[in-house]
């Protein structure tokens, strides 16, 4: 009888630790994956793409630096493709002008632009 007690107290000492292990592997798993997917976003492609200038408009939030000395810009790339860029005040576009804009494309798919 003492053998099958002792059989039983090993066996659930090995079920515990074996659910610690999991539980260790999960979260080096989790923690792994993230860094992964973080890394992805890290990784930009750029290319300059061409546009004419749509609108030009005051900067909206942010802050007031950033309002006092930005624009927001509407451009119609010649893809056919409309986005809204971010462009300081000196640069000073005009409705009709052709610009060349950045085009930021990161490993996860997200796209993004800058003004060139």
């Amino acid at each position: 009888m003492r053998e099958e007690i002792r059989l039983k107290f090993d066996r659930q000492l090995r079920i515990a630790r074996l659910k610690k292990a999991a539980l260790g592997i999960a979260a080096a798993s989790f923690v792994a994956g993230g860094l992964w997917i973080s890394g992805l976003d890290a990784s930009i492609e750029t290319h300059r793409v061409a546009g004419v200038v749509e609108a030009v408009g005051p900067l909206v939030g942010g802050s007031s630096v950033a309002t006092e000395h930005g624009i927001a810009v509407d451009v119609l790339l010649h893809d056919g493709r409309h986005v809204h860029v971010t462009a300081s005040k000196a640069t000073d576009p005009h409705i009709g002008d052709v610009v060349n804009i950045a085009e930021h494309v990161h490993g996860t798919g997200r796209v993004t632009y800058s003004w060139r």
